[in-house]
This record gives structure tokens, sequence and C-alpha cells, in this order.
């Protein structure tokens, strides 16, 4: 049947043949089409939260490192660990604590310091004796070492000259060193000092605790 339709009809067989044939042609460029978009719209989303994931990360580091916690004692409104810039200054953290009281000391702590991480800043009342070496003290040298030592880790330059054997030249070189190099982990890092041998050290450790 189809062959004698072919036979007397065989322009519109053609026709339809080719018509059929285009628009298969078209589905499949469609077809195609659609599917390479969403493929590409896929591709494109994954990079973009691989981009936003490597972007956030530095962020979150950055941010992590670009702050202190300090422990605030003593004579100030709210005593407590606040958490501080990285350059951040003895001020700073007692601004945060609420300031001082009115019968704080303010001799009794180097408002310029930088703060490190775990700082302890203790500012004591008018006539009272702190127990960090940041409070102050109106004791003798000798005295003062037989009760406490320096913690040189949190001490301010005043405090180091009060220790014998650490004049003004060696304090100031202590306190940069400190600020430039970080904490001091063990009392022997006093000899990357220049002038503190291991002489002066062994004098240096009855009045010098980390």
């Amino acid at each position: 049947m189809l062959k004698d339709f072919y036979q007397k009809n065989p322009k519109w067989c053609l026709i339809g043949a080719g018509g059929l044939i285009c628009v298969l042609i078209l589905g499949f460029f469609f077809f195609y089409h659609a599917n390479g978009e969403e493929v590409e719209v896929k591709s494109q989303q994954i990079t973009e939260q691989k981009e936003t994931k490597t972007q956030n990360e530095p962020a979150k580091k950055e941010e992590k490192n670009s702050v202190v916690f300090v422990d605030v004692k003593g004579a100030v409104r709210n005593p407590g660990v606040y958490q501080i810039p990285k350059d951040g200054r003895v001020k700073d953290a007692i601004d945060r604590a609420g300031g001082l009281l009115s019968e704080a000391d303010p001799s009794s702590v180097n408002l310029a310091q930088k703060l490190k991480d775990e700082m302890v800043v203790e500012v004591v009342k008018k006539g009272e004796k702190g127990s960090s070496a940041l409070a102050g003290t109106t004791t003798s040298t000798t005295e003062k070492a037989e009760s406490e030592k320096v913690n040189i880790n949190q001490a301010t330059a005043q405090d180091l000259e009060q220790v014998p054997g650490i004049g003004k030249a060696k304090a100031t070189a202590i306190i940069e060193y400190r600020e430039k190099e970080g904490l001091f982990t063990k009392i022997e890092d006093l000899t990357q000092i220049s002038g503190i041998g291991e002489k002066t050290l062994e004098k240096l450790k009855a009045y010098l605790e980390i």
C-alpha cells in the first residue's frame, strides 16, 4: 500500500520524509542545547561555590589571628576576659572593661603597652599591691624579690628596672624584644638580649619568672 502510494505520489513522499528529518534534527538540536546550558549553569555554580569557600577561609583565618584575649582584673568596672584587636594597648582593654574605678591607681599599669594573647592586666587600688608584675608596688626591690617575682611577659620597663642587674637599657631591650618576637617561653630566652649572658641570667632567675 505504501509502495503504491509512493509510486503515485513520489513528490509528496519526499517532502514528508524531508520534513520528518528536519523535525528530528531540530528536536535533537534543542535537546542538546538545553542540556548543554544546564550543565554549564551547574558547572558555573560549582565554580562560584569553590571560589566563595576559598575566599572565606583566609578571611576566617585572618579574623582569628587579628584579635587577642585579655583578662582584665582589679579596680575596673567590669572585670573579665575581653577580645581586643591584636594591635590594641592596655588602655583599650581597660576601656572595654568599663574603665577605671575612682579608687584605682592608674600608675599601676602601663596604659601604652601592647597587648598579647592570654595577657593579664591587673589594676590595683591606690595604696594596694597587685599580684602581677603589671600591678604597682611601693615595696623595696629586696622585699619585692622575696615576695614575688617579676613576670617578664607582663612587666613594664619600670618594673624591670627595679630588678637588680637590669638597668634602663636592658629593660628597654627586653620590652622591644618581647614586642617584636613575642612572649618569652622560658627564662633562658633572655640570653637573646644583648648584655645578658649565662652568669647574669643566673642572678636574674631569683627575681624573674614567666
